[in-house]
């Protein structure tokens, strides 16, 4: 049965992650050059997107959309983004969460296509789906050891899945214990990923790693907060060699002063031609996520390595810098 060109998902959040993942392999299966797009409910420019969607695309014959944060989305933009016919061979996904039944979007989306409403496993059924995750990925664990894991992860069937892949990978061959089980793993997520920005801008390595292992966030999410913070850089960048103090910024970005002087202190530690440079690679490893040729995973690591590469600019060499009309330092 072919995959409905539209479609919501929404309810608890580990069994909206697989039923998106088996909806995202069903298309791609038919298409393995398909054009993906993964956006976010609360960033997305509505009017470009609806433009998006009823054009044709000039590299692909299918194009994949799927719209996080569905709930973000105020209802007079949903209308408008659903209310034309797709044309064939173009998928859309919408994700929520965090949204009821009851929302209009659900009503809305019920019209033009289907709705897939997945409320959370209680008691036993948790229990179960927890088990069936574990055997799964092939992770071995004694009785005990898999009441830890289960226990360890609070009922987050999302945090139990990274944790077994983590541990299958520690342990591929050999059957883990509860204290081995406790020793190993640790789901408290990053409650931020602005922590994260921070240390990858100030050339922290080792920081920045040690933030993306505990960080649950989605790795395109995070490529794309971190392409807006080095844009952001490499304009405080240009401004301040263009002789501007921090006030004059503010205005002109209409950005808050503390928020300006955190990145005014960050731009200082590089020169506007490799933060040029940055953004010219992000914007490249975009398009390549976009037309399928890597990652999203591998995409964030290369715009990690490359930005913490960078190297302070020598003295005096701020003051006169200049963005690189090719973007290369």
């Amino acid at each position: 049965m072919p995959e409905p060109q539209l479609v919501l998902i929404f309810g608890e959040a580990y069994r909206c992650e697989e039923a998106l993942h088996s909806r995202s392999e069903a298309i791609l299966s038919t298409d393995s050059n398909a054009e993906q797009h993964k956006l976010f409910g609360d960033e997305i420019d509505y009017s470009s997107l609806v433009v998006e969607l009823s054009s044709a695309s000039l590299f692909a014959s299918t194009r994949y959309f799927v719209v996080r944060r569905t709930a973000k989305i105020k209802q007079k933009a949903f209308s408008k983004i659903i209310a034309e016919s797709l044309p064939p061979q173009t998928y859309l996904t919408f994700v929520a969460v965090d949204l009821k039944g009851t929302s209009p979007l659900v009503k809305l989306a019920r019209k033009h296509g289907k709705v897939l409403a997945l409320p959370p496993f209680k008691g036993r059924e948790k229990t179960e789906e927890a088990t069936r995750v574990i055997a799964t990925h092939g992770l071995r664990l004694t009785p005990a050891g898999r009441k830890a894991l289960i226990d360890r992860c609070g009922g987050d069937l999302l945090a139990l899945r990274e944790e077994a892949r983590k541990l299958k990978t520690f342990s591929p061959d050999r059957t883990l214990d509860a204290d081995e089980v406790l020793r190993l793993t640790f789901t408290v997520g990053e409650g931020s990923i602005y922590p994260l920005l921070d240390a990858i801008i100030d050339g922290n390595l080792h920081e920045a790693a040690a933030r993306l292992a505990r960080s649950h966030e989605d790795s395109g999410r995070m490529f794309s907060a971190l392409t807006r913070q080095i844009t952001r850089t490499l304009m405080i960048r240009t401004l301040l060699d263009e002789k501007m103090n921090a006030a004059k910024i503010s205005s002109i970005l209409g950005v808050p002063s503390w928020i300006v002087r955190r990145s005014i202190a960050q731009a200082n530690k590089h020169s506007a031609q490799r933060l040029a440079a940055a953004l010219d690679l992000a914007i490249d490893l975009d398009l390549l996520v976009k037309n399928g040729g890597i990652r999203p995973d591998d995409a964030l690591l290369k715009l990690i390595l490359f930005v913490t590469a960078l190297l302070p600019p020598a003295p005096g060499y701020a003051r006169r810098s200049r963005p690189s009309p090719t973007g290369v330092g």
